[in-house]
């Protein structure tokens, strides 16, 4: 056994280790996934591909309606998936499970980069490598996603998420090499993201935290220094601003302050009952059972209803908790994945309302931060304990 167990670790210590982490990423998504490619069409499935006319023929005049309507890089694919096979599902699920895959594999390659990083190689070297699959392993097989997966049109959160990533890495090569295109490709990576899903708006945030934290190591001027990658990605809040109308009677795809004409869900009640399913979905994360495509939730009428404040109370705890192990711990990586989750969910669960109140699918790129938080949160404590029994023993 132990003979065996060297040679594992010898294997996996050697330069093939990505490679083997890719193929166990990719076969384990493929296992877990492997009974879901003739799932029928549901809800939003019909009136977007069974109904939709425009995917009908390759024609440039449907290519240009799709480009001037929402989410035209899903609608693009959707296309692209009937034009190969029609209606037959299984190409349409082929796609889903592969861009599921690619993002998990750039999951893998975002938080090796990070660790990797120099003020990490002394705490996580010979562990990084590890630390990225196990990271990566929990962010593609782990059931919170079977609804982005597995639900056709949820694909636009799975090609949001995959430009999202793409910007990251852009950025962390650009950082390096300090070339003006790779400014360039995180912009076209930010328009397609909030081309596929309009929650990408987040990114720039998260792009410049991500960079204060691990790339400028807390100087602001190396952060400021790189202003016009942060300025290119937020200019595709233009987009959003002219295509998501949230004043409007109904708001586009149920999104808007007028909503609560036909569903009695206002900004306020909108907000107190997101403070509740962020802890449902915090709770799916740790424990997915129970998981539903179409929740009843309840809605939340006050802030001073039991379950709603103490909601809150627990969030700003989190958030608090998070805060003070940056600014006395000098701790980054848990502060960081802490708020990848809550500024991810913060366009479709804070005060604009949405006509359903909860979807798994939202989960899918905030999950992210989550998974970080918890691969790191393990790996401290396991240190400290074998640093407990290391001092006892001596």
């Amino acid at each position: 056994m132990t003979t065996l167990i060297d040679s594992i670790n010898r294997i996996f210590s050697s330069k093939r280790f990505n490679l083997i982490a890719l193929c166990i990423i990719t076969g384990m998504i493929l296992i877990a996934y492997s009974n879901t490619f003739t799932s029928s069409f549901h809800f939003d499935d019909y009136p977007a591909i069974n109904e939709n006319p425009n995917i009908r023929h390759l024609t440039m005049e449907n290519i240009m309606t799709i480009l001037r309507g929402g989410r035209p890089v899903v609608n693009l694919s959707i296309m692209l998936n009937y034009q190969l096979n029609g209606m037959n599902v299984v190409g349409y699920h082929i796609f889903n499970i592969a861009t599921h895959i690619l993002n998990s594999i750039m999951v893998y390659f975002l938080v090796l980069g990070t660790l990797t990083l120099p003020q990490f190689l002394d705490r996580y070297q010979g562990k990084a490598k590890w630390m990225a699959l196990f990271c990566a392993l929990l962010f593609g097989v782990h059931p919170i996603q079977t609804e982005s997966v597995t639900y056709i049109i949820s694909r636009s959160e799975l090609l949001a998420t995959f430009f999202y990533l793409a910007a990251f890495l852009l950025l962390i090569r650009g950082a390096r090499s300090r070339n003006f295109l790779y400014a360039i490709g995180v912009m076209i990576a930010s328009v397609l993201a909030v081309s596929s899903k309009e929650w990408a708006v987040t990114l720039p945030a998260l792009l410049v935290l991500y960079d204060f934290l691990f790339l400028a190591e807390g100087k602001v001027k190396q952060v400021l220094s790189r202003w016009y990658y942060y300025v290119l990605a937020a200019l595709t809040w233009i987009l959003v601003i002219q295509k998501l109308n949230l004043f409007a009677t109904g708001g586009t795809a149920g999104v808007g302050f007028n909503i609560v004409s036909t569903t009695g869900v206002t900004a306020k009640s909108y907000l107190y009952t997101s403070f509740n399913v962020i802890w449902t979905y915090i709770r799916l994360l740790f424990l997915p059972i129970n998981q539903n495509l179409d929740y009843d939730y309840p809605i939340a009428k006050t802030l001073f209803e039991l379950p709603t404040i103490l909601s809150l109370a627990g969030h700003l705890m989190i958030i608090a908790a998070a805060v003070w192990l940056y600014r006395t711990k000098k701790w980054t990586l848990i502060p960081f994945g802490v708020a990848w989750f809550y500024i991810g969910l913060s366009p479709v669960q804070s005060f604009v309302p949405v006509v359903d109140v909860i979807f798994e699918h939202r989960l899918y790129m905030p999950s992210i931060g989550f998974f970080l938080f918890f691969i790191v949160l393990y790996e401290s404590v396991f240190d400290w304990i074998e640093k407990r029994k290391a001092a006892a023993t001596a």
